[in-house]
């Protein structure tokens, strides 16, 4: 299971790079669609406020998004889309508070120990009441129209973000399987009615990279049920969205990095990052993304370079925790424990910290010490750790780590090649 879930988060986590103000829970549509004669101008007008929605939620602008969204569903009541936009800035915001936007929040798996965590049951009930408004208004055209491509899309869409939301916040991974089988068929159904809807590739191709990330013995049952794919093919499939698609271009190819992080080719990631930084100067989080990639790949100097202006940078004053941890984590991860220490610290004692954050800081200080052979402080912190609520598996990891000191493990050279990476056959 976690492997399968780890996949649903990396595509979905990506669409909502940007932080989104909560929403308020949207009316059911009660107005006609444009008349005949309206139509192209009203497209023309829902497109381009559209466009300019996802540049203010991709440059974290999200008030801005909100109200280019809302204006959407006030042009055009019977499209899905501006519902399930507003649905999206919903989840994005809380995945911003709780800092798991970055990408590598993702990328071993102690993100899906099976532990359970407190939610929000008011956030939530709203949050399935938006996404259950958009899917009510796609049902709607297919019931007129059971061929609209546009409506089944988004219908698939809304069970994926759905599904996003079972596992990224209430963790829920059996919920999240559920519903990211349901957008997987609907999507597959869209591309036999319209084979040039590029955007649909995006699901389909993240579950073909899901089966074919499965252990052989996994792989092979899960055959016997149906369900084949390969990494390869996934990647394809993706990138044919990210280079094809009409509205799910950016998170596509945000899915590419995602993926391409996981399977540690940091070099194919790199451009798609550079690529985005520059379309979008305001996003904090991906330049965040783009000096861990950096540092990740053995171009350490550099990467911390864009950790420190970040550090110094008044707009991303609020994401201090994050860029800090993140700063620890890339540098311990190459084997800089030492150095990572004093960022950790820092996470510790900044005023307004994320808490969870700041628990996955002292279970990280607890194992820099241990690799600095300071076994008395490295004690001292997962004592702290089991104080202090647990997060994934932090009190597992502590617990293991009291009973053995944790040591660094060999480093891996990150894969140059998609041969190389262990893809599976198409």
């Amino acid at each position: 299971m976690p492997a399968l879930s780890l996949c649903f988060l990396a595509v979905f986590g990506w669409l909502a790079l940007a932080p989104a103000a909560a929403a308020a829970r949207p009316s059911a549509p009660q107005s006609k669609p444009p008349s005949t004669e309206a139509a192209p101008a009203a497209a023309e007008a829902f497109e381009r406020i559209r466009a300019s929605g996802f540049d203010a939620l991709y440059n974290l602008d999200y008030r801005g998004a909100r109200a280019a969204f809302e204006q959407l569903v006030k042009l055009d009541p019977r499209h899905p889309a501006g519902y399930l936009d507003l649905a999206n800035g919903m989840w994005a915001e809380k995945l911003y508070r709780a800092r798991r936007l970055q990408a590598t929040t993702y990328a071993g798996e102690t993100f899906f120990a099976e532990t359970k965590e407190p939610f929000d049951k008011d956030f939530d009930q709203r949050y399935r009441e938006a996404i259950a408004l958009s899917i009510q208004v796609a049902d709607a055209r297919l019931k007129d129209n059971p061929r609209d491509a546009v409506a089944l899309y988004y219908k698939g869409a809304a069970h994926g973000l759905l599904a996003a939301y079972e596992a990224t916040i209430t963790r829920a991974f059996l919920a999240a399987l559920s519903q990211s089988n349901k957008a997987v068929a609907l999507h597959r159904e869209t591309l036999k009615i319209d084979p040039d809807y590029a955007d649909a590739n995006l699901s389909i191709g993240l579950y073909n990279y899901v089966v074919g990330s499965l252990p052989i013995p996994v792989k092979i049952v899960a055959a016997l049920g149906g369900a084949r794919g390969s990494k390869k093919r996934g990647l394809a499939l993706v990138a044919k969205a990210a280079n094809e698609g009409r509205s799910a271009r950016d998170a596509a190819r945000l899915l590419l990095i995602t993926l391409y992080k996981r399977e540690k080719r940091y070099a194919e990631a790199l451009p798609y990052l550079e690529a985005f930084t520059r379309q979008y100067p305001a996003n904090y989080v991906a330049r965040l993304e783009l000096a861990d990639t950096l540092a990740r790949m053995g171009r350490v100097a550099e990467g911390i370079v864009i950790f420190e202006q970040l550090a110094k940078d008044p707009a991303a004053s609020a994401y201090q925790d994050a860029i800090r941890y993140q700063l620890a984590d890339a540098l311990f991860s190459v084997g800089r424990a030492e150095d990572a220490v004093p960022h950790l610290r820092a996470v510790m004692t900044l005023p307004g910290a994320n808490p969870d954050l700041v628990t996955l800081a002292q279970l990280r200080l607890g194992e820099s010490h241990d690799v600095a052979g300071r076994r008395a402080e490295a004690v001292s912190a997962y004592r702290s750790v089991l104080r202090r609520r647990n997060v994934f598996d932090s009190h597992a990891r502590a617990q293991a780590r009291l009973k053995k000191p944790y040591a660094l493990p060999a480093s891996d050279a990150p894969p140059s090649t998609a041969e190389e990476a262990g893809e599976g056959q198409p």
